[in-house]
């Protein structure tokens, strides 16, 4: 009946969840525009929000509180490698640019790698970003009501 409903129910039945309010958001620099609405909601909700330092310079810059940490290869705390490894942040969002013109391992493939070692949800793409961002605006923290199979079923 409502996407995002649809969306989240979906989500959580793939044994996905985020049980705190932090997340741990890394956009390149074309895409971050495009999350700015979502992510305005959930600071207004008083979600923690994670980044890195372009990430955090965007969204400070346009009225979102968010804590700076430093890349995984930069070695200084506090650190994101540190923040997964420590099951600091319950959601990752990390939407690359694209296709890397070089093979060398960069620090959003480091974070990808170490969200699934450590069993952290995460998001690449954008347009599942923004209703997931919009779906823990709405539903986060809430009972989603159970409802029979034969509500959907026509006779």
């Amino acid at each position: 009946e409502d996407l995002l409903d649809a969306f989240y129910r979906s989500w959580q039945a793939t044994e996905q969840s985020v049980r705190r309010k932090r997340i741990f958001v890394s956009i390149s620099d074309n895409k971050k525009p495009r999350l700015l609405e979502q992510l305005k909601k959930l600071d207004e909700l008083s979600w923690e929000i994670y980044t890195t330092e372009g990430t955090h310079d965007f969204l400070v810059k346009n009225g979102i509180s968010a804590n700076c940490v430093f890349k995984a290869s930069e070695g200084l705390e506090p650190n994101a490698k540190t923040l997964i490894i420590n099951h600091e942040i319950d959601l990752i969002i990390n939407i690359p640019q694209g296709n890397p013109s070089n093979t060398s391992i960069t620090d959003g493939f480091t974070l990808r790698r170490l969200a699934i070692d450590h069993h952290i949800p995460l998001i690449t793409n954008l347009q599942i970003a923004q209703i997931m961002l919009q779906s823990l605006a709405r539903l986060h923290g809430k009972t989603l009501p159970v409802k029979p199979w034969a509500r959907f079923v026509k006779h």
